[in-house]
């Protein structure tokens, strides 16, 4: 058990750093070798801590939430909402989208696998050093994960990534919060799954940071 909780913090480090490398060369092909590294020391960092983890569900909160918890599923996702019409007011579009595309299913599933990683291992494995360094570790570790997808993109686009890194850290702590108080990632996963859907339903195709090269 000693060897499994000394673990938790290399790895998770391990993981947020790998997911920067594979972040930074995910849209280069001439960087196709340290992505692949990123994506193995991320992948070896899960697996030697899922493999010495006596309960590796509870880890990543895959938990059942309580039934108290599930009235608030509703309110989760209309946050969720919320978020993404604020953010697309910010960037200038119809605060909702006129329609959805076959690309709302895979953004959701995008948002619900992000939070599995980072509200679920990255902050699953930093619990042990209390609620508040658990989320901003989680949050933290998630925006220099999306920050490092714009650092060198393929097309010609302007990101401001203080903009970025700030709001993904903010709104990854509150849903760290979540998932420390309505037990497991089923809320944030939700509520990141709603905020994808409603901020690239639309998209006929996927966005040029989704795509690899």
């Amino acid at each position: 058990m000693t060897i499994a909780r000394s673990s938790r913090l290399p790895d998770a480090v391990a993981f947020a750093v790998g997911m920067a490398i594979f972040g930074l060369c995910a849209h280069r092909p001439e960087l196709l070798l340290p992505r692949l590294a990123g994506v193995a020391i991320a992948g070896l960092a899960v697996a030697r801590t899922l493999a010495v983890c006596p309960q590796p569900t509870a880890l990543l909160g895959l938990t059942r939430p309580g039934w108290r918890c599930l009235p608030l599923l509703l309110p989760t996702i209309t946050l969720g909402v919320a978020l993404a019409m604020l953010y697309r007011g910010v960037q200038r579009q119809t605060i909702l989208p006129d329609y959805l595309t076959w690309f709302c299913v895979l953004s959701a599933c995008i948002g619900a696998c992000e939070e599995i990683a980072y509200r679920g291992f990255v902050q699953g494995s930093l619990r042990k050093y209390g609620l508040l360094v658990a989320c901003a570790g989680g949050a933290i570790a998630h925006a220099v994960y999306k920050c490092s997808l714009f650092v060198l993109p393929d097309v010609d686009v302007q990101a401001d990534l203080l903009w970025l890194g700030g709001l993904t850290v903010v709104v990854g702590f509150v849903f760290g919060l979540m998932r420390e108080r309505l037990g497991g990632v089923l809320f944030p996963a939700m509520a990141h799954a709603a905020f994808d859907v409603i901020t690239y339903g639309d998209l006929e195709s996927m966005p040029w940071w989704v795509g690899l090269r």
